[in-house]
């Protein structure tokens, strides 16, 4: 094992001390040229390994850097990196209590926390693959509630409709492809202005389903919306799912960490009143992918719905039968991710977590204060959270296919130039670019040199498109 981890320290050693752009991603066939990327009948020895792992980092953006702004997650959390590394070295299986004993008892103090902060006072959960996953379970839970027999016995001919926002994650149709529901019976309900979930045009549609013969059964809410960073209103939904009787679902992958911050949650306020909700840590809380979690109010509810087998071979009925935390879980292998959690949230604490909040909320002010006071940028959207949509918009150019191109071409073009790295993205017809703030390394002048980069390249760019 000892060349290997000489191998480990050198490469990584060499990613730390060596200066980059954020981005140096050649084009692809560049890149498949450079790269010795096919595998022999013979292994290769060290040295090569040591280069392929070199060419790997070198080649993939660097998400720690103050200049990436692509995605919901950026930055390094040292603890939770360290905390990935020992488990992929222990090796253990979160299945059984027996084989991961100590990873079993901090998902389990995890869990109790996330649960607390959201507010459920006898919950439970589990710690799953991601948002996606979780978002899955959610329905599925909400299926069990309204047809108990489905697990058994299979369909029985009723029509479910599920409901989302428009502006929901696109995980909810991967979820009702997977259970059967059928996407089209996945209703994306109308946002308002603000971007969140319309309880009037909600209403609406349930009443028109159900006068179709459609049994409702579902409806999730977003906290942070991948796009604008909007929270629905969740007492609404409330109302709804009672009056309905509907499982009522948080997505907070990207939003929940406001619930650390005593001066944000209340962008999450009566998370309580939901049935489930998930929470991402590999976003905001920093945590490298993946580790997600899938909370629920009503303890038992994810064995009920989940479980299946494994009796005979796995799970015995011993003494440490009440810790195993596979019959809860969709998955039989699962690594121990709650490690890189627990050390992380060991490390900060809720108050670092809430520093992070609070000082990405107020960089974000700042930023829609400066887009709001210069001349050629525009916002297209609210920015209650981290989220923030503008467009570099010239005088002379109102044409929205023409503004569209012209962004793209902004974000691409600084991509390409090592950086600044951000998305561009569309919103009720509009696109612009899409900054993300989840760095708590960023400052003021980071928004700055970034604000006036898009200025600059669309500026460069502006004879291509009058």
């Amino acid at each position: 094992m000892q060349p290997y981890l000489d191998v480990f320290t050198r490469v990584v050693d060499a990613y730390l001390s060596t200066p980059r752009p954020v981005i140096q991603t050649p084009h692809i066939n560049q890149l498949a040229s450079q790269l010795d990327l096919e595998l022999h009948e013979k292994g290769a020895d060290l040295a090569t390994l040591e280069d392929c792992l070199q060419a790997y980092l070198q080649h993939n953006p660097d998400s720690s850097q103050v200049g990436f702004f692509k995605q919901l997650y950026a930055g390094r959390n040292g603890p939770a990196v360290i905390g990935d590394w020992i488990a992929s070295l222990s090796n253990v299986n979160m299945h059984i209590y027996q084989v991961g004993p100590v990873a079993t008892l901090m998902e389990q103090e995890v869990i109790k926390q996330w649960c607390t902060l959201v507010g459920y006072k006898q919950g439970d959960g589990m710690i799953v693959s991601g948002g996606s996953q979780a978002n899955l379970i959610a329905m599925m839970l909400a299926r069990h509630k309204i047809c108990p027999t489905l697990k058994t016995q299979g369909a029985d001919g009723r029509r479910l409709r599920a409901y989302v926002s428009d502006q929901a994650h696109y995980s909810s149709q991967k979820a009702a492809n997977i259970l059967g529901l059928g996407t089209d019976n996945l209703i994306g309900v109308a946002s308002d202005d603000q971007g969140r979930l319309c309880p009037q045009a909600l209403s609406t549609q349930i009443q028109a389903d159900l006068a179709l013969g459609y049994q409702p059964f579902y409806l999730g809410l977003t906290a942070g919306t991948t796009v604008t960073g909007a929270f629905d209103p969740v007492q609404a939904g409330r109302q709804i799912a009672d009056q309905y009787d509907l499982w009522l679902h948080i997505d907070g992958a990207w939003g929940a960490p406001v619930l650390f911050s005593p001066q944000h949650r209340h962008l999450l306020q009566h998370a309580e009143l939901s049935d489930s909700f998930s929470w991402d840590a590999h976003k905001l809380m920093g945590v490298p992918l993946t580790a997600a979690a899938i909370l629920v109010k009503q303890a038992g509810l994810l064995p009920a719905s989940c479980a299946g087998g494994g009796d005979d071979y796995l799970f015995h009925p011993d003494q440490y039968a009440h810790l195993n935390l596979g019959p809860a879980s969709l998955q039989c292998g699962r690594r121990a991710d709650a490690l890189k959690v627990w050390l992380s949230w060991k490390s900060l604490g809720h108050q670092g977590f809430a520093e992070k909040v609070d000082k990405l909320q107020a960089l974000k002010d700042y930023c829609v204060k400066r887009i709001d006071t210069t001349a050629d940028l525009h916002r297209l959207a609210p920015a209650p959270y981290l989220n923030i949509l503008f467009q570099f918009k010239p005088a002379n150019i109102d044409d929205e296919a023409t503004l569209t191109a012209l962004n793209t071409a902004i974000c691409q073009t600084m991509a390409h130039n090592g950086g600044p790295f951000v998305d561009y993205a569309s919103h009720k017809g509009r696109s612009g670019i899409r900054l993300i703030l989840a760095n708590d390394m960023t400052a003021q002048e980071d928004i700055d040199h970034f604000l006036n980069q898009c200025i600059d390249t669309g500026t460069a760019l502006l004879t291509d498109f009058i």
